[in-house]
């Protein structure tokens, strides 16, 4: 962990503001508005809404549903026996008495073809529907993880402040009462986020916090601590 080992000359950067992570679920919210109109384009305009995700099924059942989950995760999936309350003579789609029509008329309004249609025409379908919103999937999934990442840097500052001056665990419950259990905490915190853009801007959040609190206390991180960390990640496969 050599960024340690010149605490004392960085300038620490700046913390994410409020700002940023605005903007950032502005991002999202473009991202997900930009996905949502690729799936109507490619006629997905059936919208079921659950509690965390939303399901974008195509008329023709055969064609499939596209699962949108509220954390950006997106995948294609065979649509499942449903019901669909048409248009009907004597009302629109969806009326009440459309659904009162499907009480009368059940064939009208049972949708089986999701179930039916073979596998390879399915396949196929599963494939070019995937293709499709690959682009603005990716996307999505890109600005929810900035500002996820976003939200931990901005809550970070306080939770490495309740660690280092009153022994909060960041993760999980306890107290850690002494110092080297808050300088061991601090490090394994650092060491364990992803090797990633989002889990190294989490590790600038903690290398700034240190440099900017922890070297300036009474018990600052020494070259043997720095060392003997060098060493455990070293051998962490």
């Amino acid at each position: 962990m050599t960024w340690l080992v010149s605490l004392a000359l960085a300038q620490a950067p700046e913390a994410p503001s409020r700002e940023v992570v605005v903007y950032g679920e502005l991002l999202v919210e473009q991202a997900r508005q930009a996905l949502v109109e690729e799936l109507r384009a490619d006629g997905y305009t059936r919208v079921v809404e659950k509690e965390d995700r939303v399901i974008y099924r195509h008329p023709e059942a055969w064609k499939g549903q596209v699962v949108l989950y509220d954390d950006g995760w997106t995948y294609v999936k065979r649509q499942p026996l449903n019901a669909v309350a048409p248009e009907m003579p004597w009302a629109d789609a969806n009326s009440p008495l459309a659904v009162a029509g499907c009480v009368v008329y059940p064939w009208l309004c049972v949708r089986a073809g999701g179930l039916t249609a073979g596998q390879r025409k399915w396949r196929g379908r599963e494939t070019r529907e995937a293709q499709s919103i690959a682009d603005a999937s990716r996307v999505l999934s890109e600005r929810t993880a900035d500002l996820a990442v976003d939200r931990t840097i901005d809550d970070l500052p306080a939770r490495l402040e309740a660690l280092w001056g009153q022994g909060k665990p960041l993760e999980g419950e306890g107290d850690l009462a002494t110092v080297a259990e808050r300088k061991a905490a601090l490090l394994s915190y650092w060491g364990t986020r992803t090797d990633t853009v989002w889990g190294r801007e989490v590790q600038d959040a903690i290398e700034a916090f240190v440099r900017g609190v922890v070297q300036h206390s009474d018990a600052p991180f020494t070259e043997a601590e720095i060392a003997g960390f060098d060493s455990n990640v070293e051998k962490t496969p």
